[in-house]
């Protein structure tokens, strides 16, 4: 059977003059490739794998690392075309999913185009009916992209209608061409046939985690215990002094602190800034002894909050520091292949899953980085959550995503970095079927005065970034929406007695939230 070719046009009102295209330094990670569609399941392909001719472009990638800012920009005429190679393993009509970010203006006068050998299809651009995030969207074709058996070409062209506006939105363009997501960026496409993402949706729904204990619990507490933290009176970070402040952690203290916050559960960070693990890892150990501890600091944890009926769940950071555990995270040489380390991810995960079973709330609560790096790699969603509830069926997953839609139907939580800011009370009908957190709960993650602690002459120099009555109010709308909170607390990395290491300021602030939201 020969070959089919399969072209896919992205349509935007308007007609900038023509520019060159940009020349980039490539590394073989970034490079244009032969993908292998999934035979029952997702392929993600990013934008910057595409052959890009044109104007597009992205910024140079001389280097395998992962960026955020991977969007493609530069759609200026019709003749900027990105190109795929793909092999299908059927012959079948494909559901398609683009994921983009622009602003409402351009979105509003854009038609997109996709076209193969056996389908055309044009639709509308979605425009967004939600005023906070996610700010890249991803838009399912109403109609589906024919691919035959073996070696197909897919290729992505914006072709313009109009000139309404064509100046100001030219130079708009051409202002943010490098530098922001605006006003259009082209994130990725996602290739699935039909059938095979309605049992994957099934699977997932069946595997879901109840998080009645969360909402019933109201809020809980995070912590970054960082290898680039410093102590609170300054000295070397924990990751230069790892063992000494594992060993050193003082738990009841800890556990005393936590109580008085009235937290319902401990959101404790591993493997952040280094793949340094708090506790045994059979999985680490067999790649690179001396990252893990002796003390099995987690069952400690465990088993001190149990006391308080506050449940633990854990924080990794699957790309943080990678390089120092397992080399160079995404593949070396001319054919870059991240499969190895998905197998590692997959392989710890399940190993700290069984290892605390439902002692253990999860061992994913939130997976970071998900959106803007494992995403880019087209991970193994599924394989992953089905290691993450190995040994705890319930346990809840957050699959990190950012300024992203739900990452795979395989994430139980809404998971985002939150900063400072006042949590959004995200609209029921992102959450519904077809909707962009479809299949997530919601939740919010912040912090009070930072992520980790920053000391000075013997006390902490962050400051709550509210008053108490605002927190108090921020609590409270959340506790009324139903979802639950988890508030980050600076901690210094020396946990023990002779030093306070939480701000007594925001300890004080959470006193008073738990009294009037807790009622004690």
């Amino acid at each position: 059977m020969k070959n089919s070719i399969i072209i896919v046009m992205i349509v935007l009102a308007f007609i900038p003059e023509v520019t060159s295209a940009q020349e980039n330094v490539t590394h073989p990670y970034w490079a244009p490739t032969t993908w292998q569609l999934r035979p029952d399941d997702i392929t993600t392909i990013m934008g910057f794998r595409a052959k890009l001719t044109g104007n597009l472009n992205h910024l140079e990638r001389p280097t395998p690392t992962v960026v955020n800012n991977a969007f493609i920009r530069g759609f200026l005429t019709k003749d900027d075309v990105m190109t795929w190679e793909v092999e299908a393993p059927y012959e079948a009509e494909y559901t398609v999913a683009l994921l983009y970010t622009g602003s409402n203006d351009i979105l509003s006068k854009s038609t997109f185009e996709v076209t193969s050998e056996g389908s055309t299809i044009i639709e509308k651009a979605n425009v967004k009916n939600w005023d906070t995030r996610p700010i890249v969207q991803r838009q399912y074709l109403k109609q589906r992209l024919k691919l035959k058996k073996g070696g197909n070409t897919i290729s992505f062209r914006l072709v313009t209608f109009g000139k309404e506006k064509q100046k100001a939105v030219n130079a708009e363009i051409q202002a943010n061409a490098n530098i922001k997501p605006n006003p259009f960026a082209f994130w990725s496409i996602e290739l699935v046939r039909q059938e095979a993402l309605v049992a994957i949706k099934e699977r997932a729904e069946e595997m879901k985690a109840d998080v009645q204990w969360m909402v019933d619990g109201k809020y809980g507490l995070f912590v970054h215990f960082s290898s680039g933290s410093v102590p609170f009176n300054g000295g070397p970070k924990l990751g230069e002094q790892y063992q000494k402040l594992v060993n050193a952690f003082n738990v009841e203290a800890f556990v005393e602190k936590v109580v008085e916050t009235g937290a319902s559960w401990v959101t404790f960070t591993c493997a952040h800034g280094t793949q340094h693990w708090p506790g045994p890892s059979k999985t680490i150990d067999a790649l690179k002894p001396g990252f893990t501890s002796e003390r099995d600091l987690i069952r400690e944890l465990i088993d001190g909050l149990a006391k308080h009926n506050i449940r633990l769940m854990l924080y990794y950071n699957p790309n943080s520091g990678m390089e120092d555990l397992y080399g160079n995270t995404y593949g070396n040489g001319k054919t870059p292949d991240p499969t190895g380390y998905f197998n590692f991810l997959e392989a710890h995960l399940r190993e700290v899953s069984l290892r605390y079973g439902e002692d253990l709330a999860t061992t994913a609560g939130y997976i970071d980085d998900g959106g803007w790096k494992m995403y880019q790699l087209d991970p193994p969603w599924e394989k992953l959550a089905k290691a993450i509830k190995a040994g705890n069926p319930n346990a809840p997953i957050g699959f990190s995503q950012n300024l992203f839609p739900n990452l795979s139907p395989f994430s139980d939580l809404v998971v985002s970095d939150g900063s400072g800011r006042v949590p959004e009370i995200l609209p029921a009908f992102l959450f519904e079927e077809g909707g962009q957190l479809e299949g997530q709960y919601p939740a919010s993650w912040l912090y009070m005065d930072g992520w980790s602690s920053r000391t000075g002459n013997g006390k902490f120099t962050q400051k709550p970034k509210f008053s108490a009555k605002k927190y108090i109010e921020i609590f409270k709308a959340a506790d009324k929406a139903n979802m639950p909170i988890t508030i980050n607390l600076a901690m210094t990395p020396d946990v023990t007695t002779d030093h306070p290491f939480f701000n007594p300021e925001c300890i004080e602030i959470m006193k008073q939230v738990r009294k009037a939201v807790k009622g004690y």
